[in-house]
């Protein structure tokens, strides 16, 4: 009777010290859980938004690099994260996003997501390479719009303008910036926050900038837009990019957004336009908070 009494005493000490591990495990393998869900869905928008800036660039390069061109580019490729939309463009959508409203209300669509969400920065051709003077390339072509000439680049003169020959500067750069949207609970919260924790960490050489914070996630600050006292020509910062333009929901203040970005180099097949004539979108060109122009 005593050992059968000993015995069920010590199988209750057993399970209740197993039930105080299970208790103290399952917060960090529910974190743990969670967090490599969430990583692969980011995973997966970052593979899409590649695939989106590439889309974007190779559309840029056919409609004279302009934002309405590049905009098209993206939506086409984002929406593949967004396949139970079931609008992707339109006029109705522009009328929509000129309201404040996104499109089909609260439902995310790639079209919405790109108004305000994403940033683009046309790096190459710069805005100097515009110019008429002996600085630049620009040309007005038949219809008075200033223009990089595209045609004839192989019998053209090589001679470089702002340290950039004219077969250089046919040649389109786009980096694209993304507020993505984290959707698994208890760790977007988490994972927003250290998003937007390095996006705003101080940088000693950035001491000759009244601003001193990193304007990007990560560390990919190059060249003219590392100045991030520039305000519309830098890239966008954390608060900045996931705002919501007035279009979505603030990620920025709920912490629910995490900041991809991608780049895309192609050759232009048609002039660049120094503004797009787009009679919707063509106010957006290089205006510094849809699209940066360095």
């Amino acid at each position: 009777m005593f050992r059968r009494a000993k015995a069920r005493r010590s199988r209750g000490f057993t399970s209740g010290q197993a039930m105080v591990e299970f208790l103290v495990v399952l917060p960090s393998f529910i974190l743990l859980l969670f967090g490599s869900i969430q990583f692969a869905l980011i995973f997966s928008a970052k593979t899409t938004l590649n695939y989106a800036t590439f889309q974007a660039a190779r559309i840029g390069s056919l409609n004279n690099a302009t934002y309405s061109g590049i905009r098209k580019g993206l939506v086409r490729g984002l929406s593949p994260l967004f396949t139970a939309s079931d609008s992707r463009d339109g006029p109705e959508v522009y009328a929509d996003i000129n309201e404040g409203v996104d499109s089909g209300g609260n439902k995310r669509d790639a079209t919405s997501e790109v108004d305000a969400y994403v940033r683009i920065i046309r790096v190459s051709p710069g805005e100097a390479l515009f110019s008429t003077s002996s600085s630049g390339f620009g040309e007005l072509n038949e219809d008075g719009a200033l223009v990089i000439p595209n045609h004839q680049l192989m019998y053209r003169d090589s001679d470089t303008k702002s340290n950039v020959s004219i077969q250089d500067a046919n040649l389109l750069k786009i980096r694209v910036q993304y507020c993505y949207k984290l959707m698994v609970p208890i760790v977007n919260k988490i994972i927003g926050s250290l998003s937007e924790l390095n996006n705003t960490r101080a940088r000693s050489s950035y001491a000759m900038y009244e601003t001193v914070n990193d304007p990007r996630f990560a560390d990919l600050n190059r060249g003219y837009a590392n100045e991030v006292s520039m305000g519309e020509r830098a890239l966008a910062s954390y608060d900045d990019l996931c705002s919501g333009r007035g279009v979505g929901d603030n990620r920025g203040a709920s912490r629910e957004g995490f900041m991809i970005s991608s780049e895309a180099i192609v050759r232009m097949q048609t002039p660049a336009f120094a503004e797009d004539e787009n009679e919707v979108l063509g106010s957006y060109m290089c205006d510094g908070d849809r699209m940066a122009c360095p």
